[in-house]
């Protein structure tokens, strides 16, 4: 099947075709506006030689996993200019001719493991953690993902995309360790137990990029189902375009982004690793009418290895 940026181009759809519907409650009360935005942790405290202020910021943290499971990082540290190179040769990847993408494409048995490409999709519990393995939702969305660690893995073209998304995974790798041993502390523990209990040396990390076009019927497709992240924390850009909602309280909240920062969620292990305290959230990538939304995803997991104690 072509990519949805190529029929989105190609046609002036009106309507959606019956099998990408993706049926939901169109009644359900979507929460948005500044009462509900998820929390800001100051990335940078976590460094500061203030006891006080660190100590604050680790309280911020763990009641970010608790409350929310979903925060926004701040001072992260991570160049403006790489963060714009990769919006950038992720949009050259999709934009590509459809030959040259499908090398890439999920039934070439040659990239069928460590890189994936393709379009609307059947089952992704492989990629997003979703709770039932036999679902089949056709999805609104093109999609790359690949492995980047502990062995790295980078489609071929474009030809600068392998030294940014090593740089970009490299300088996340880095945040997840010390994001995690502040999490370590909030939990009452030594600082380095979690990264030392996941093996993070060898650790799991896999980059996606996600394409969603503009959706002539947004209410009635999807571009991502409602689903929770294997891994412990999970990062995510946007290119300013809004798209991603998450439950809280029994609600669907639409989640707005400060620009420069990373939403980061907790995922599945973690909340086992918490013994429950720290929640791997619920949510859900959604489409609207009038432009492209691209998402940059990093999740981030133990070592393959690790046993769970």
């Amino acid at each position: 099947m072509a990519s949805f940026r190529t029929l989105v181009q190609a046609r002036d759809f009106t309507s959606i075709p019956f099998d990408l519907a993706h049926f939901r409650d169109t009644q359900e009360s979507i929460q948005t506006g500044p009462d509900v935005s998820v929390p800001v942790i100051d990335f940078s405290l976590l460094s500061s030689t203030n006891p006080d202020e660190r100590a604050k910021v680790i309280l911020d943290l763990g009641k970010a996993c608790e409350e929310w499971g979903f925060f926004l990082v701040v001072n992260h540290g991570i160049p403006e200019n790489l963060i714009s190179a990769l919006f950038n040769v992720c949009n050259e990847f999709f934009d590509m001719p459809e030959e040259d993408k499908l090398q890439f494409d999920n039934k070439n048995p040659l990239y069928s493991v460590t890189v994936r490409s393709g379009t609307t999709g059947g089952n992704d519990n492989e990629q997003f953690g979703g709770n039932d393995p036999n679902q089949q939702v056709k999805l609104w969305r093109d999609y790359l993902r690949f492995f980047v660690h502990p062995e790295y893995h980078c489609p071929t073209k474009p030809k600068e995309m392998s030294d940014i998304v090593l740089e970009y995974s490299r300088r996340t790798r880095d945040l997840a360790r010390k994001l995690l041993r502040g999490i370590s502390q909030s939990l009452g523990l030594e600082e380095d137990y979690i990264e030392k209990a996941m093996e993070l040396d060898s650790g799991t990390q896999l980059f996606a990029a996600n394409y969603y076009p503009p959706c002539p019927q947004p209410d009635l497709a999807i571009g991502i189902p409602p689903h929770t992240d294997p891994g412990l924390l999970t990062f995510l850009l946007q290119n300013g375009v809004e798209g991603l909602e998450i439950q809280n309280k029994g609600k669907w909240v639409r989640l707005t982004g400060i620009p420069g920062a990373i939403f980061v969620n907790t995922a599945d292990q973690l909340e086992i690793i918490s013994n429950g305290k720290y929640k791997s959230v619920c949510h859900r990538a959604v489409l609207n009418n009038k432009k492209t939304r691209i998402s940059l995803v990093v999740g981030n997991g133990p070592s393959p290895d690790t046993i769970a104690a």
